[in-house]
C-alpha cells in the first residue's frame, strides 16, 4: 500500500486543482485580516474599542479551521473533485487490474485526502495567524507558555475534524456515481449540519434555563455538531467533557464512514 500511497500523493500534489486550493487559501488568509482592518477604519473610537474586545488573532486563527467556514467548505469540495478523477479516468480500474486490493485503494485514497486537507488547512490557518498578528494582539493578556500548549492541542483537535471530513468525502466519492453528485451531496450535508446547528443555538436561547433536560440535550447536540461546534480554540483549557465532545463525533464518525466506504467500494461495479 505504501507505493500506492506515494503515487496518489504525488498525483494529488501535482494536480493543478490542488495549486488552485493553495492559492485560494492564501487569498483568504491575507484578505480576511485586512477586511477587519478596513472595518475598523469606518468605526468610531468607541465602536473600535468594543469590536476589538471581541476580536483577536487567536479567534481568526481557529476560525480558519472551521469546516463550516468559507475556506473550510471549499477545501473538501476541491479535494473531492481531485479524488473522483480516479473514477472518471479509469485509474481505479487500472489499479485493480494491476493487483491492488480494493481495500488498499480506498485506504490510500482516504490517507491522501486527509494529508492534503490537513496540510492546506493548517498552512492557511498559520498564514491567517501571521497576517492577523500584524494588526491584532494574539489575545488579551498576551501569549504565555500555557497558551502554546493549548494551541498545539487545539490544532490537533481541529485537524481531527478534517480527518472526519476526509472520511465523509471519500465515502461520498465511492458511493456517488460521479464527481458532481459527490460534491452536491457533501455541500448538502455541510449545509444541513450548519442549519441544524443554527436552529439549536436559537433554541438554546429560547429554552427555559430551569429545564435542565432540554438544556442538556441542546448542549450535547450543539457541542457534537462537527460543523458548528465552538469548543476548539475558544478557551484556555479543555475539560474531560470538552475532550469527549470533540473526540466522539470526529473519531466515531471517521470510523463509521470508513467502514461504509470500504463496504461500498468493495461492492462497487467499476466500468
Amino acid at each position: 500500500m505504501l507505493n500506492l500511497l506515494k503515487t496518489d500523493l504525488k498525483r494529488t500534489f501535482k494536480d493543478k486543482l490542488f495549486l488552485v486550493v493553495c492559492i485560494i487559501g492564501a487569498v483568504f488568509a491575507i484578505i480576511m485580516p485586512l477586511l477587519y482592518v478596513l472595518i475598523f477604519t469606518g468605526l468610531g473610537e468607541m465602536e473600535i474599542g468594543e469590536f476589538r474586545m471581541a476580536l483577536d488573532a487567536k479567534t481568526m486563527f481557529f476560525s480558519a479551521f472551521s469546516p463550516g467556514g468559507d475556506f473550510g467548505l471549499i477545501v473538501p469540495i476541491l479535494i473531492a473533485i481531485i479524488i473522483c478523477k480516479d473514477f472518471s479516468y479509469g485509474t481505479v480500474r487500472n489499479k485493480i487490474i494491476s493487483g491492488k486490493s480494493r481495500s488498499a485503494i480506498f485506504m490510500s485514497m482516504f490517507t491522501t485526502s486527509t494529508i492534503a486537507m490537513c496540510a492546506v488547512v493548517l498552512a492557511q490557518a498559520l498564514l491567517t495567524l501571521g497576517m492577523s498578528l500584524i494588526f491584532f494582539d494574539y489575545q488579551q493578556g498576551g501569549f504565555t507558555g500555557k497558551d502554546f500548549g493549548y494551541m498545539l492541542i487545539s490544532i490537533l483537535f481541529a485537524l481531527l475534524v478534517y480527518v472526519f471530513v476526509s472520511a465523509l468525502v471519500c465515502f461520498l466519492a465511492v458511493f456517488m456515481k460521479n464527481t458532481g453528485l459527490a460534491v452536491v451531496m457533501y455541500v448538502a450535508v455541510a449545509f444541513l449540519f450548519a442549519i441544524v446547528g443554527s436552529i439549536i443555538m436559537v433554541a438554546g436561547l429560547a429554552v427555559d434555563p430551569e429545564n435542565t433536560t432540554a438544556v442538556t440535550i441542546l448542549e450535547f447536540l450543539n457541542n457534537t455538531n462537527v460543523f458548528t461546534s465552538t469548543l476548539i480554540g475558544t478557551g484556555s483549557t479543555y475539560t474531560f467533557e470538552d475532550v469527549m465532545y470533540i473526540l466522539m463525533p470526529t473519531l466515531g464518525g471517521t470510523a463509521i464512514f470508513l467502514a461504509l466506504g470500504l463496504i461500498v467500494f468493495n461492492k462497487k461495479d467499476l466500468k
